[in-house]
């Protein structure tokens, strides 16, 4: 299966557009969440957002609450905005043929062994 390099800068720019959605609804929720009002720490919570959004447990739920308190967004759509990469997961997993196994050829011409008794002398 080949993939044109059209479909990757299509996914590469689509990802970066996502993720800058998430850097910022991160940031939104690390404000209101320490009421941080001071231009120097503002800086500063952007730079730790940038590490947090990417954090599988913490980056979701600290942008679903940015999204939702702070944005006035819906929590479904906070959701698909933070839960998309899992959702497309979850689809591939469903859809995605079952792995057929191949019998080996030797396997039908094993014979069980046979037990021997040996004399002991």
């Amino acid at each position: 299966m080949k993939i044109s390099l059209n479909w990757i800068l299509l996914s590469l720019g689509f990802y970066f557009v996502i993720s800058i959605f998430q850097i910022t609804a991160v940031t939104d929720s690390l404000l209101f969440i320490f009421n941080i009002n001071n231009t120097f720490f503002e800086g500063v919570t952007f730079i730790v957002s940038i590490f947090l959004t990417f954090t599988p447990v913490i980056g979701p739920v600290l942008g679903i609450l940015g999204a939702t308190l702070v944005w006035g967004w819906n929590i479904l759509f906070a959701v698909l905005l933070f839960f998309w990469p899992y959702f497309f997961l979850l689809l591939g997993m469903f859809f995605s043929p079952a792995k057929k196994t191949k019998k080996k050829k030797n396997e039908e011409q094993i014979v069980d062994a046979e037990i021997v008794d040996e004399e002991k002398f």
